[in-house]
């Protein structure tokens, strides 16, 4: 009877691509059909790999040379192969095909090189898109991106694995001619033409106790008499450690069950080792890894400079699955394949590779791969102790025992027990020394949590409760704190000195394995050229903290450093639901930062004749500013912020502020402030005409702390609306009020216009009001070779002034002029816009600024 892959089933074929034991060596591939010739082929055309020297220095050599090299392989149609094949389905995965024969045994066939998870990440998902970019230039350094992956070393890696009795794959390399599939779905593969390996897939109906991984978490989770066979998965990722295999995405594994007494045990099989040996070189490459996220993927060296960051994608579901081994076991399985895998097996491993290919690339990983195996039982305890920092544990959903034992003073006990049959299912030791915190779930079930013991270092521990009706024994201690649902409040509150949390927030109590304590850092370069100001060059550094406390971080810190501004800080402490935050914004001014100043009122000279300089005042500046923010809604933020603030303005000579104050006035000394302010900011979509209307409300109250009776309440309002006319055509508006309810400030408090064709603080007083209006033209994609680039055009129009106590003035500034927007592989923008005045005019060029 004809085998049919349902969508479901068509998934769980990729389990089939292994040999599970190790001395199934042989290849079960049937052999090529008579008459297929040799041919000398490469992956990609050799004027594809030509690079000058600069370019190789910059971004990198990579392996590139073993992409244009000819290498002697047969030639196959899918008429040949196997006495004939068609095609079953397209493994989008794997950007191949699934194909069967007459008989019905299945293989893989997939294109040599041109995909890696370096295409997969956030960046590129949001940015990349093949149609868009084709033909430029940077869908060419994209393609060459891809020649950092050896793209023949999977076969000495399934070697490797099948001499460890680890599962492996069986693979073989043909050409696949042009006009040779005779196939609809094949054709619109684009895979004809290419370098392709060939991976046979066992029987399909002999191994349906296959499970994904999703399949295989929710399974263990079911009952702890589903485990997996953590001794051959800790094999297989030793190994992966050995060959430097960083993609060990979930989707890479399947999961074989076999019987073991009461218990089923699930071994691991990959599917994909094409990602080991990677060759990351050039220096602008290894920077851009970084700022795409991309940090984790690293040359291949003899001695890894942090084992942790390069099992980034596998860290998480070695987490879940490991968690009843201790280093014993990590290190057992190291010694195993050290001794195992011996220089003679190694170098046999690499002469299975296609003739040749034996350059000094094959040499050096040779070399490397002997010297990293010598260190691997380190690099096993080093891992190992990545993953006790943070430990997460689950019960099951049944109804479970847990026994948290603190007496001995540096360290904890944690057992697991089955309620209804009383077995122990988890017993593990935990040092304060190497254990920071502990979250244990409880998931579904009515459990119970007992905790006794009480030493003076502990280790913090998360209880994590589940819907069921949970139940508590515990000694006053600290460092435990206990989720618990609304409902399960009046069981809980007979529990003493224990910190508890209620909440009914489902991300709360759920298990995600992906959940785990990791923190990321990102460098993010700006910079703006403003002819008022000049050039300011600036970057910022943010470092984020993912705890079990999150929304949806647990806490971030921005750093960043203006050339013209100085330091800026930023931290953000949201609570548990992620409506209510902590903030903390503090500036440090640079010597180079300054103020315009012209003086007071709606008539000021603009010194159009004088230099920019004798306008300018350098004032020194710090300010610490803690605020609360509550959000009602998405778009409906309350803030309630206080502020400590230090001014002091620099003496100087032949200068505006110097005919304007005496020097010993008190601008030239340091001024201290406090500022207290409440702020209402809401937006709403109306429709799709107008899909955007907001506003915000300021009011507060500052006040020198060097001279209490300089004290004035303020008050700011502002509207935002952007009207959609078309597609591509929109008008957008912004107007804002200041007002000052006494004459108590000094110039840099005052209230101002920011119409663009003028200088900052043209023109300042005690109240203001200005509006800015664009029309702004979407014009699409411009054509060019080098990257895709979207652009638009914008015109625009300013009006506003100032009221000064004292001045006549009836007389509204006016400035008009416009620019151009340009955004750059669809995410990085960059504005030019130049307005005039009765002044002059104003140029700015702003990058990642946008509007």
């Amino acid at each position: 009877m004809k085998m049919r892959l349902s969508p479901a089933s068509y998934i769980v074929f990729l389990v089939m691509l292994f040999v599970f034991s190790a001395d199934m060596t042989a290849s079960v591939l049937p052999r090529v059909g008579e008459g297929d010739s040799l041919v000398r082929k490469s992956i990609y055309p050799p004027s594809a790999t030509r690079k000058s020297d600069l370019y190789n220095k910059l971004w990198g050599e990579h392996y590139r040379t073993l992409y244009s090299l000819l290498i002697t392989v047969p030639a196959v149609t899918l008429q040949s192969l196997w006495g004939g094949v068609k095609v079953v389905e397209q493994a989008a995965d794997f950007q191949g095909l699934l194909l069967e024969n007459n008989q019905q045994q299945l293989c893989l066939l997939k294109p040599l090189g041109g995909y890696t998870t370096f295409i997969e990440s956030k960046f590129f998902q949001e940015v990349y898109n093949k149609k868009v970019f084709k033909n430029t230039y940077l869908d060419q350094f994209i393609g060459d991106a891809y020649t950092i992956i050896n793209p023949y070393t999977f076969i000495s890696a399934d070697y490797l694995a099948r001499s460890s009795g680890l599962s492996s794959n069986n693979s073989r390399i043909f050409y696949l001619p042009e006009h040779s599939t005779r196939d609809t779905v094949a054709n619109g593969t684009s895979i004809e033409n290419k370098l392709v390996s060939v991976i046979d897939v066992p029987d399909f109906n002999t191994r349906p106790n296959i499970l994904l991984t999703e399949e295989l978490l929710d399974t263990i989770q079911a009952n702890k008499n589903f485990q997996v066979d953590q001794v051959l998965y800790i094999r297989e990722r030793l190994l992966d450690m050995l060959i430097g295999d960083w993609n060990k995405i979930p989707e890479n594994w399947n999961w074989l069950g076999r019987s073991e007494g009461d218990s089923i045990l699930y071994a691991p099989i990959v599917i994909d080792r094409n990602h080991a040996f990677t060759k990351v070189d050039g220096v602008l490459f290894k920077q851009m890894l970084r700022v795409l996220g991309l940090g984790f993927i690293v040359n291949y060296d003899a001695s890894p400079k942090s084992v942790r960051k390069e099992n980034t994608l596998g860290f998480a579901l070695d987490m879940a699955l490991t968690s009843q081994s201790d280093v014993s076991v990590w290190t057992g399985q190291a010694r195993f394949i050290r001794q195992t895998l011996t220089d003679s097996i190694i170098d046999e491993a690499f002469s299975r590779l296609p003739k040749g290919i034996e350059d000094k690339e094959i040499k050096r990983i040779t070399r490397i791969i002997k010297e990293r195996r010598e260190k691997l039982e380190v690099i096993a305890k080093n891992y190992f102790a990545s993953l006790q920092q943070t430990p997460v544990l689950t019960g099951t959903n049944r109804s479970d025992r847990f026994v948290i034992d603190r007496h001995n003073p540096d360290s904890l006990f944690i057992q697991m027990y089955d309620q209804q049959t009383g077995q122990r299912v988890f017993d593990r030791k935990y040092s304060r020394k190497k254990t920071k915190e502990i979250w244990l779930y409880g998931l579904e079930g009515d459990d119970r949590f007992e905790v006794s013991g009480r030493a003076n270092k502990e280790v913090p521990v998360f209880l994590i409760a589940g819907k069921g009706k949970n139940t508590y024994r515990m000694e006053p201690g600290h460092h435990i704190r206990v989720y618990e649902y609304e409902s399960g409040k009046a069981t809980l509150d007979t529990v003493p000195h224990v910190k508890k949390v209620f909440s009914d927030i489902p991300e709360i109590h759920q298990y995600d394995y992906n959940k785990i304590k990791h923190h990321k850092m990102s460098f993010t370069p700006w910079g703006i050229y403003d002819s008022d100001k000049g050039f300011s060059l600036g970057t910022f550094f943010t470092y984020t903290m993912y705890g079990f406390k999150r929304s949806p971080f647990t806490y971030q810190h921005r750093i960043g450093y203006n050339y013209i501004q100085g330091f800026v800080y930023q931290g953000i402490f949201p609570s548990y639901d992620g409506k209510k935050s902590f903030n903390i914004d503090a500036t440090i001014s640079s010597r180079r930062n300054f103020y315009n100043f012209f003086g007071f009122g709606n008539n000021t000279d603009g010194y159009k004749d004088a230099k920019k300089n004798y306008n300018r005042v350098h004032i020194r500046q710090f300010k610490l500013s803690p605020s609360f923010h509550l959000d009602f809604s998405e778009k409906e933020r309350l803030v309630v912020q206080a502020s400590w603030e230090m001014f002091k303005a620099k003496e100087t000579n032949d200068r505006f502020i110097n005919q304007f104050y005496p020097e010993d006035h008190r601008v030239f000394k340091t001024n201290l402030f406090i500022d207290l302010g409440l702020s209402f900011h809401t937006e709403k979509e109306i429709c799709s005409f107008i899909p955007k209307l907001g506003g915000t409300l300021t009011g507060g109250w500052k006040m020198n702390l060097k001279d209490a009776s300089r004290n004035f309440p303020y008050a700011e309002a502002s509207m935002e609306l952007d009207v959609k006319i078309t597609d591509r055509l929109t008008w957008a508006t912004m107007a804002k009020t200041q007002q000052l309810f006494n004459n108590k400030y000094e110039f840099y408090q005052a209230a101002s216009t920011e119409l663009r064709g003028y200088r900052d603080n043209r023109f300042i007083g005690k109240q203001s009001f200005y509006q800015y209006s664009d029309i702004r033209l979407d014009m699409g994609k411009l054509k060019n070779p080098f990257t895709p680039l979207k652009y638009g055009v914008f015109a625009g129009f300013d009006y506003g002034r100032v009221w000064f106590p004292g001045e006549q003035s009836k007389r509204w500034h006016t400035s008009y002029g416009g620019g151009i927007w340009l955004t750059l592989i669809n995410k990085i923008t960059t504005k030019y816009s130049c307005f005039g005045s009765t002044d002059s005019f104003r140029f700015m060029f702003e990058l990642g600024l946008g509007f």
